[in-house]
């Protein structure tokens, strides 16, 4: 019997004191399923590779047609800021919704177990930055429907070239936002600090009150965009801390009595 299996058995016989209890034991035991599947089925590795390159290469094939088509230098600023405070934005509110996303009953289930367990990583594993860029855009699959979605409205005619721009760098930055994710974890260089203070990247000290408290700070470019996201946050949310964060316990458990990191 799976290890996992042996240590949800009781809690899945024992029936809970309270409501709230056996709903998170439930969720913990299919946060467990959903990883056996993601680690054992080289199916999901495997979509995150194709992912993280059709993602690259869109951005790629994108930034080369822009810069072919009729828009002046100080439309290209004007559209990569906007760009940018976008990418701040939409990537902290994917963030803030799937740190609240339990289904890992469903088809996608294993990729969102998987992508929980970021909580319990306090530094990752250490990779060049082009390494970063590529396999940590291979997690955002609604990226790359954004890409298919806009590069087919500009073959129609549809997109001025303006609006074009926008989301091709929107795409870019949103990649980068997982190295300015990856250096607040990971990078004490003197340099990173330097962009770190001036919010060009996400600063650490700003960044670890989304691990230290609950239900904030969610953006990860620079984090600009906070007090909007953590107004929404607050109004349609309770925090994870004490549901989805718990999920991951059964699992983590099962890892230790292997020996095993979380990762």
């Amino acid at each position: 019997m799976p290890i996992i299996q042996q240590l949800i058995q009781p809690n899945v016989e024992q029936p809970a004191q309270h409501s709230n209890d056996k709903q998170w034991s439930l969720k913990q035991v299919q946060f467990s399923a959903a990883m056996q599947l993601y680690e054992s089925r080289s199916i999901y590795k495997n979509i995150n590779k194709l992912v993280a390159w059709l993602n690259v290469s869109l951005q790629v094939g994108l930034l080369v047609i822009l810069l072919q088509l009729d828009l002046n230098f100080l439309w290209h600023i004007v559209v990569l800021v906007a760009a940018f405070v976008l990418a701040d934005f939409v990537n902290g509110f994917v963030h803030l919704y799937m740190d609240h996303n339990d289904h890992y009953a469903s088809l996608v289930g294993p990729f969102i177990a998987s992508f929980h367990l970021h909580h319990d990583i306090p530094r990752y594993e250490d990779k060049p930055i082009w390494r970063i860029y590529i396999d940590e855009s291979g997690s955002k699959i609604w990226l790359l429907v954004f890409l298919i979605i806009w590069l087919s409205l500009f073959l129609l005619g549809i997109l001025p070239t303006v609006f074009f721009g926008l989301g091709v760098y929107f795409a870019i930055w949103s990649s980068i936002a997982e190295i300015s994710h990856y250096l607040c974890h990971n990078s004490d260089s003197k340099s990173v600090r330097f962009f770190q203070s001036c919010w060009i990247l996400l600063p650490k000290k700003h960044h670890m009150r989304h691990h230290r408290l609950d239900n904030v700070n969610y953006a990860f470019l620079n984090g600009m965009t906070d007090p909007l996201i953590n107004w929404i946050a607050a109004y349609f949310y309770h925090g994870y801390q004490k549901t989805t964060d718990q999920h991951t316990a059964l699992y983590i458990k099962a890892r230790q009595a292997k020996g095993l990191t979380t990762r």
